[in-house]
């Protein structure tokens, strides 16, 4: 889910709660899509200028990266408009997909899809994130979260379901920001404006420490600052106004702060 800035026609009235982008179907046309493939994350820049290409190659590079094999099962946790679990039951021929997400508009949208395209998601949670513990215990060969994660509140209970509902060498991969920086004093005000918890981004290792008290083995870890965060800055440039002004604070903050952007993937 993409980092907020508020969609186009929403107005600030007592009548109407304004929907950030993350919970709202605006992606859909304020982003340039490939149809069935509805994504809203940030985009892999690596050798393309287009969001409906780049939001495509980091699905796919989300998914080699962690040796995604065919005819696995796959709960995605955040999973927006749904595109994500199509490309994944497409590609990787998905044995089981299951999908947490908040009600709203993404979540109407997505359910139209996987229906107008005969895809199964069972089950298919309106909720937030916590709703994970209601699944059970040794269930799936993969956790994802595309550009979600950084967005829950203590998302080290959130690691501790995600290797409670992985089968034994299940895999959990996500996205996070994390920083050298200390944030907890200043940045709360400003972490609200992307939807973040406060004292949401830690430090390599403060999350190396929590992930491995649980009993994870970190896998993979990559730094996807540059053809990610660095490439829908430059490329957000030909976007809607939105989504340039977004991208102008998003450059100024991540200077600021110190801020990285990081891919995990993390075994059981």
């Amino acid at each position: 889910m993409l980092i907020p800035t508020y969609p186009a026609g929403y107005t600030k009235v007592s009548s109407k709660k304004m929907t950030p982008f993350p919970f709202s179907k605006s992606p859909i046309t304020d982003l340039p899509q490939s149809p069935p493939y509805y994504v809203s994350n940030f985009g892999y820049w690596f050798g393309v200028t287009e969001y409906n290409q780049a939001g495509i190659q980091f699905v796919s590079e989300f998914a080699k990266q962690c040796g995604l094999t065919k005819k696995t099962s796959i709960l995605e946790v955040g999973s927006g408009l749904g595109g994500s679990l199509l490309y994944w039951k497409h590609f990787f021929l998905a044995k089981k997909l299951a999908a947490i997400n908040l009600p709203g508009e993404q979540s109407d949208f997505a359910k139209q899809l996987f229906n107008e395209n005969g895809v199964k998601v069972d089950p298919f949670i309106e909720a937030g994130w916590e709703k994970i513990k209601t699944l059970p215990t040794n269930t799936f060969d993969f956790v994802f979260s595309v550009d979600a994660a950084y967005h829950f509140d203590n998302i080290e209970e959130f690691y501790r379901q995600a290797y409670r509902v992985l089968k034994p060498g299940g895999k959990l991969v996500l996205n996070i920001f994390h920083s050298n920086k200390n944030v907890r004093i200043s940045f709360p005000i400003l972490l609200k404006l992307f939807l973040i918890p406060p004292n949401q981004i830690k430090t390599k290792n403060e999350t190396k420490k929590e992930l491995e008290t649980i009993g994870f083995t970190i896998e993979k870890y990559l730094d996807w600052t540059k053809p990610v965060i660095e490439g829908f800055i430059q490329n957000s440039n030909q976007m809607k106004l939105s989504l340039r002004l977004f991208g102008y604070v998003l450059q100024k903050i991540t200077k600021l702060f110190d801020l990285t952007y990081h891919y995990y993937v993390i075994k059981k």
